[in-house]
């Protein structure tokens, strides 16, 4: 599931309307439907603000952008490394930016 259709399934689930939704954000219904059907780009930091609209974690928003197995033998970093080898160049160097993000902001 892409995080567009997250943020939608999680809205549903939540009874709260696309448009009350895009009232509490600050943006328009329009903009918010372009998001939910994954024809607009989003900032990890408008992630983050869509997931406290929704009274959600980051991580409940973003669960779907990694998937490894369930094995705790496997270190978190071999997994990290595991899952961003399925991207290219690009998208590793964006994968790279949301984690130097979520790391600052743990710090």
């Amino acid at each position: 599931m892409k995080t567009g259709e997250r943020i939608k399934t999680i809205r549903k689930s939540q009874g709260i309307t696309q448009a009350k939704l895009a009232e509490t954000l600050h943006i328009s219904s329009s903009f918010m439907s372009r998001i939910e059907n994954g024809s607009s780009s989003l900032t990890l930091d408008f992630v983050c603000e869509i997931a406290d609209a929704l009274q959600v974690t980051r991580q409940e928003v973003l669960r779907d952008v990694f998937t490894y197995t369930k094995d705790d033998s496997i270190p978190i970093s071999k997994k990290i490394e595991i899952n961003i080898q399925k991207f290219s160049p690009e998208k590793q160097a964006e994968i790279l930016d949301v984690l130097e993000f979520l790391a600052s902001r743990l710090s």
